[in-house]
């Protein structure tokens, strides 16, 4: 971790010390009737997971939540895709755990802190990374309040429901790794609230993405690890969400950052300063009809200056990056629960923290179809060179059993075509997942 953001989290440790807010004020609850969800998954608060929504649905002063997870991934030795130079989308074992402790300063007053660590392994390589968040809640009104800290960013569908027993696949869709990075944290300040409980927003101004450290096989995602270096050009992230009825959620994003750092580079022999503005557009709806559930999401990011950047990561990587001004992706996920459609679904009430009691059991069945390009335009001045480009069009059936609210076993199966591939990237996989997921 670096010394900036260490730095950065000490601080928000000293707030909570030094708040003049008093323990013995901690004789309520009726901050729950200020807090808002998502519309249909219950215990969820804005923004949130389940195991991090906790302190907020519990009567305790101090919770300890989290998730584990753990996939491998096979492919019968068959050559993968290592273009990306990223062991993140190309492992072949993952073990991650991310505990969760909220604390409860008063009825208005929340802290949380996140301490998320993942361990890696493939093509004869290993990882470890530490993902630390930690952010306070400050809960003024149910239409408007405030999280202030190191935080996911309101942006797409998988960032905000990263815990594995919240999407089906044994890993995240390939959508929202390429283009939308997963796990995007940032350090800000995000105001939100809910609406008539139809309408819920969130706002937020942190920092934003590096340029220096974009690579073309992933446009911005090597540029999102939110280095607190970025914060003199701040980001602007909003989201807007709709639920109709109980079981349906539409909802649009949007995130602009300059990505630049006013850094000086040369073309045709003219000093310019690197701006390098991103967009990004992106939004889902959601469908849950009984045993039918139903997911669209898409995205949609230009990136300018592409040609300053390809001289700025060159100065920086030693390789000049191709990066695309336009990338895109979108897939669509129906599921079909196959013990609640026939029945075979036993109702009991829940069991918290009791992993081996059967609770509401569900066997759904899913297929998605994605489709990305990190390159969908690319500058003339750039066409010509040697870069990476993930053109993917991506099949995947699979299913889950979750035997309660606690567990998930997950298997698919990954049919992954690059319809521009380049020298030594394979123009097609097929990747076997099997995985746990578990929610505490």
């Amino acid at each position: 971790m670096h010394f900036s953001r260490g730095l950065f989290l000490g601080s928000l440790v000293l707030m909570l010390i030094c708040s003049h807010q008093s323990w013995s004020q901690l004789d309520t609850l009726s901050a729950k009737e200020q807090l808002g969800g998502d519309g249909y998954r219950e215990g969820q608060y804005p923004g949130l997971g389940r195991a991090a929504s906790e302190i907020f649905y519990s009567d305790k002063r101090v919770t300890f939540s989290g998730y584990a997870e753990l996939a491998n991934v096979f492919n019968g030795g068959q050559p993968r895709d290592l273009s990306s130079g990223d062991l993140e989308l190309y492992f072949n074992q993952l073990y991650r755990i991310t505990p969760f402790i909220g604390v409860r300063i008063n009825n208005s007053i929340f802290l949380t802190a996140e301490f998320g660590v993942e361990h890696l392994e493939g093509n004869g390589e290993s990882e470890t990374h530490f993902f630390p968040e930690l952010y306070m809640d400050f809960i003024v009104k149910k239409w408007m309040s405030f999280r202030a800290g190191l935080q996911p960013l309101n942006i797409g569908y998988i960032n905000n429901n990263e815990e594995p027993l919240l999407f089906s696949s044994v890993n995240r869709p390939e959508v929202e790794r390429l283009i939308l990075p997963t796990e995007w944290i940032e350090a800000g300040v995000t105001v939100y609230g809910d609406v008539l409980n139809k309408i819920n927003y969130a706002v937020g101004f942190t920092n934003g993405v590096l340029a220096k450290d974009f690579t073309s096989a992933s446009w911005i995602r090597g540029g999102a690890e939110g280095q607190l270096e970025s914060f003199n050009k701040l980001a602007i992230n909003a989201q807007l969400n709709y639920l109709p009825v109980n079981n349906v959620t539409l909802s649009a994003s949007t995130y602009y950052n300059e990505s630049g750092r006013d850094e000086v580079v040369i073309v045709d022999g003219e000093s310019r300063k690197v701006s390098a503005p991103v967009t990004v557009f992106s939004g889902y709806a959601r469908w849950d009809y009984k045993a039918f559930s139903l997911i669209g999401m898409g995205t949609f990011g230009t990136l300018g200056e592409t040609e300053e950047v390809y001289l700025l990561t060159e100065e920086n990587q030693g390789v000049g990056q191709v990066i695309g001004k336009e990338a895109y992706g979108f897939y669509i996920e129906p599921s079909f629960d196959v013990l609640k459609a026939f029945g075979k679904s036993e109702s009991k009430d829940p069991v918290p923290g009791h992993f081996f009691t059967m609770s509401n059991p569900e066997l759904p069945v899913f297929v998605r179809y994605e489709r990305l390009d990190t390159h969908s335009k690319v500058a003339p001045e750039l066409q010509n060179l040697d870069y990476v480009r993930n053109n993917l069009n991506i099949w995947m059936v699979g299913l889950n059993y979750k035997p309660n609210h606690h567990i998930a076993l997950k298997f698919d199966v990954r049919f992954r075509d690059n319809l521009d591939p380049q020298d030594d990237v394979p123009e097609s996989e097929t990747l076997y997942e099997l995985g746990i997921g578990i929610e505490f």
